[in-house]
């Protein structure tokens, strides 16, 4: 039986897949306010030339839009993988407080090159207060980039 944050990490992992069927990435992003899906996005950054087109950054700009405020403070977050620097800061403008994700780099190093400070850190380090909930279907997550070649 599947929970409520499989549930919407599903739908993190879908938007992913619409990532990997376009050329870029694997990422997808949902975001949720009392049980429903307000914001959702995919990684375009490669196939539409735009390096903010982080899946976090268009499901948050989504979420803003449909919600009509910049204040996502009772929302909550789901991300396919760890945000990256510039994805956590949006997180944290937005005032979100609970993130879940599915992989992080560190379950890629054959991909990715492992970072020196994790989404915690940077929350440390911006003042920001957060809950992290990781591996949150990371198998079926870890499974879109079984035939990804590194670049």
């Amino acid at each position: 039986m599947m929970n409520q944050h499989d549930k919407f990490m599903l739908l993190a992992y879908q938007e992913a897949g619409k990532a990997k069927q376009r050329g870029d990435w694997p990422f997808g992003a949902v975001v949720v306010k009392e049980g429903r899906v307000v914001g959702a996005g995919y990684t375009t950054d490669k196939s539409g030339g735009d390096v903010t087109e982080h899946a976090e950054l268009v499901a948050l700009r989504e979420a803003c839009k449909n919600l009509h405020t910049n204040d996502l403070h009772d929302c909550t977050f789901y991300s396919s993988n760890e945000p990256c620097a510039m994805c956590a800061a949006g997180i944290f403008q937005a005032g979100i407080g609970n993130v879940y994700i599915g992989v992080s780099r560190d379950d890629l190093p054959h991909l990715l090159r492992p970072r020196k400070l994790h989404i915690e850190d940077l929350a440390q380090d911006s003042g920001h207060e957060i809950k992290i909930h990781r591996g949150i279907l990371k198998d079926q997550i870890l499974s879109l980039f079984d035939d990804i070649q590194k670049e």
